[in-house]
């Protein structure tokens, strides 16, 4: 089943860009010359809102986590996969910690870890999360590949990525009232959400 996505996605035009870098963009489209930065490729998702860098920055990254994870079974996409979806959690977390107007600062240099955004979300805004033990997991995965270079099979990979999707799109939804589909591509969430 990915290795018909992955044709898929090599004709639809190669990887998922974030809306930043379509603008950034001088190619030619079409033969009216319509400019990239004026029409939005397949797999690129025009957000219909302004959102906050973190959240932008955690949508940024899922999109390439699952980009990475749809676009092979390798070792080294897997890895990505879950380092990057990883990543996303964690800022989104601490976007709805900054959101609930708290700092995500520890001290000038340093930000809260994702525990300390679990802390802050569970006792101080009183927000329950109750798909933690398996972000939990996910996170001691993506520890496993950044310290102990783990490589995580397909199907670990596949666990980990339809659970931590299926808690975006309701956190993001109950937390922030946004819908991940105006942040992420369909291409990717037409596989993995109900």
């Amino acid at each position: 089943m990915v290795k018909k996505r992955r044709r898929k996605r090599q004709r639809a035009g190669g990887e998922v860009l974030s809306a930043h870098a379509v603008q950034a963009s001088h190619s030619v489209e079409n033969s009216n010359s319509q400019t990239m930065a004026s029409a939005i490729p397949p797999g690129v998702v025009a957000h219909k809102q302004p959102v906050s860098p973190l959240l932008r920055s955690a949508f940024e990254v899922l999109n390439h986590g699952l980009y990475h994870f749809f676009r092979s079974e390798t070792a080294t996409d897997m890895k990505f996969a879950l380092m990057h979806v990883d990543q996303a959690i964690e800022l989104i977390l601490k976007e709805c910690v900054r959101a609930g107007g708290k700092s995500v600062y520890k001290n000038p240099k340093e930000t809260i870890s994702v525990y300390g955004a679990y802390d802050i979300l569970q006792n101080e805004l009183n927000i329950k999360i109750p798909e933690k033990p398996d972000l939990e997991l996910l996170h001691e995965e993506r520890n496993n590949i950044q310290h102990k270079y783990s490589n995580p099979s397909p199907q670990d990979a596949g666990f980990h990525i339809q659970r931590a999707t299926a808690f975006i799109r309701r956190f993001v939804q109950q937390q922030l009232n946004l819908d991940i589909k105006d942040f992420v591509a369909s291409e990717f969430l037409d596989q993995l959400l109900d």
